[in-house]
C-alpha cells in the first residue's frame, strides 16, 4: 500500500469513528430530553442540537429530522433489551432463578425508559414509517427469541412447529404488557412475576 493510500485509509477510519461518536451524542441528547419529561411534540432539532452541544448543520448531516432520530432510538432500545439477557437465555440449562433475574432486569429497564417508550409507541401509532421501524425491530427481537427456543429445545423429542411466530407473539406480549402495566411503580413486582411466569412456561416447554 502506498503512503498516500495508507494516509487516506487512516483518515477514513478516523472519519468513521467521528461519525459514530457524533451520532451517539445526538441519540444520547434526545434520550436525555425525553427522559427528563420533554414531550416529543415539543421537541425540536434546535433543542436537540443545543443539548448535544453541536450546530444544527452538524445535526442534519446525520439525521434528516427528529422522526429519523426516534426511529434509530427505537431500534437501539429493543436491541439493548435483548442483549441484556441473551447470553444467559442461550444456555439450554438455565434455571428459573437466573431466568427471573433476567426478566427483572428487562422490566426495570423498560420502566426506567418509560417516557422514551411512550414517545416511540405514540408516534408509531400515528406515523407509518415509525410503525414499520418499530414492528421490524420487535419482529427481529422475536426472531432472536425463536432462535433461543430452538437451542433450548434441541435436546427434546420434538419442537414447536412455528417458533418464529411464537417468538414474535412473545415480543409483542412483552412490549404491550410492560408498557401498559408498569405505569404504576407499585405494580412492578406483580408485573415481573407475571411476565416471568408466562415466558418461563414457554421457554421450558418440552413437547411430547
Amino acid at each position: 500500500m502506498s503512503k498516500q493510500s495508507s494516509t487516506q485509509s487512516v483518515q477514513a477510519r478516523t472519519g468513521a469513528r467521528r461519525r459514530v461518536a457524533t451520532q451517539a451524542e445526538i441519540l444520547d441528547a434526545t434520550r436525555r430530553l425525553l427522559l427528563s419529561g420533554e414531550s416529543y411534540a415539543a421537541l425540536s432539532m434546535d433543542r436537540i442540537a443545543k443539548e448535544a452541544g453541536m450546530s444544527r448543520a452538524t445535526l442534519y448531516l446525520h439525521y434528516s429530522d427528529k422522526k429519523d432520530i426516534l426511529a434509530r432510538l427505537a431500534k437501539e432500545l429493543l436491541e439493548q433489551r435483548f442483549t441484556l439477557g441473551a447470553e444467559l437465555l442461550a444456555d439450554p440449562n438455565i434455571g428459573r432463578e437466573v431466568f427471573d433475574s433476567v426478566v427483572t432486569q428487562l422490566v426495570d429497564r423498560w420502566m426506567a425508559d418509560a417516557p422514551l417508550l411512550d414517545a416511540i409507541i405514540l408516534l408509531a401509532e400515528q406515523d407509518h414509517d415509525i410503525r414499520e421501524t418499530w414492528m421490524t425491530a420487535l419482529h427481529e427481537l422475536g426472531d432472536m427469541g425463536a432462535d433461543l427456543m430452538r437451542r433450548r429445545w434441541a435436546d427434546g423429542p420434538s419442537s414447536h412447529p412455528d417458533p418464529e411466530t411464537l417468538g414474535r407473539v412473545l415480543a409483542w406480549m412483552f412490549e404491550r404488557s410492560t408498557h401498559q402495566l408498569t405505569r404504576d411503580p407499585g405494580r412492578r413486582d406483580a408485573v415481573i412475576a407475571a411476565v416471568s411466569e408466562v415466558l418461563w412456561r414457554v421457554f421450558d416447554y418440552r413437547p411430547r
